[in-house]
């Protein structure tokens, strides 16, 4: 199994300022890090990245999210075009660092809600999008993680069945992320959504019911665990925790108080725990 950590516990733009973070989570073991794009001004920077972190021993994988003016599933064509050109740039940027995934909330803007659920409409045109932004994708090597989100983030994907339903008609290209936060919200059996959906997991991230440390809070690890072993799932366990540190993904995530002592110690017991957890569990 391989382990990843997402940088955006430390910041949605990744500079030179942050080498030592990310030696720091080599020099403990990760195999992975998942690097956020959000400024697409420059390509080449990111290429530079992928380079960086992969001489540091690091696999880089990425993650991103819509913007409101970017909504893909808005009656506003000018709205979903923007959505389109922003996702062709994303996968572009994601390709030169060289990260097999790109995964994040594409389908949607967080915190951008209708009043009602999903439309039939809506969920055909976020689809229609996406197909074509994953067909550019496979060409350059990325495959998108489609990621749902709980009712309190995002309307249009909530669940773990929704969500395969969906990547399934966005095209072969696609696949879901599996995160255990918004599970532990949204599914009755975390487990049973897990089994009935596996084939469509492209991705899990592991974080806690409160987004701190993994293996301190509530939800069903080993449930989780297990239910991963026995689907036979073989791709990566990223660890997703959101502190303070960054006033705009506070607002996003409501992240109102500390909940750890310090990121590079999260990081260290996140890795513990899910490598005792993995290897620990039956097969």
């Amino acid at each position: 199994m391989r382990f990843g950590m997402n940088f955006l516990l430390w910041t949605t733009r990744v500079g030179p300022e942050h080498r030592p973070i990310l030696a720091a989570l080599a020099e403990m073991g990760y195999d992975i890090v998942e690097l956020p794009v959000f400024d697409l001004t420059d390509i080449a920077a990111y290429e530079r990245l992928g380079r960086e972190v992969r001489d540091l021993g690091l696999e880089p994988l990425a993650v991103t999210a819509l913007a409101p003016d970017q909504n893909i599933c808005s009656e506003d064509s000018e709205t979903r075009a923007r959505g389109a050109a922003a996702l062709d740039r994303i996968v572009d940027c994601a390709a030169a660092m060289g990260a097999p995934i790109l995964s994040g909330p594409v389908h949607s803007p967080i915190g951008v809600f209708s009043g009602q659920g999903p439309t039939a409409e809506e969920l055909q045109r976020s689809a229609e999008i996406l197909g074509r932004t994953a067909e550019r994708g496979v060409r350059l090597g990325v495959r998108l993680a489609i990621e749902p989100l709980n009712r309190f983030e995002c309307y249009l994907l909530n669940d773990t069945a929704s969500a395969a339903r969906f990547a399934g008609a966005v095209g072969s290209g696609a696949g879901i992320l599996y995160d255990t936060f918004h599970a532990h919200i949204e599914e009755k059996d975390p487990a049973a959504a897990i089994r009935a959906h596996s084939a469509a997991i492209a991705l899990v991230h592991i974080s806690e019911n409160d987004r701190s440390t993994p293996g301190q809070g509530q939800v069903r690890w080993s449930d989780t665990f297990r239910a991963l072993k026995a689907a036979g799932y073989e791709g990566p366990l990223v660890v997703e925790a959101f502190g303070l540190a960054l006033p705009e993904l506070s607002a996003a995530t409501r992240i109102w108080r500390r909940m750890f002592d310090d990121e590079l110690l999260l990081a260290r017991d996140a890795l513990a725990f899910m490598r005792h957890s993995w290897d620990n569990t039956p097969g």
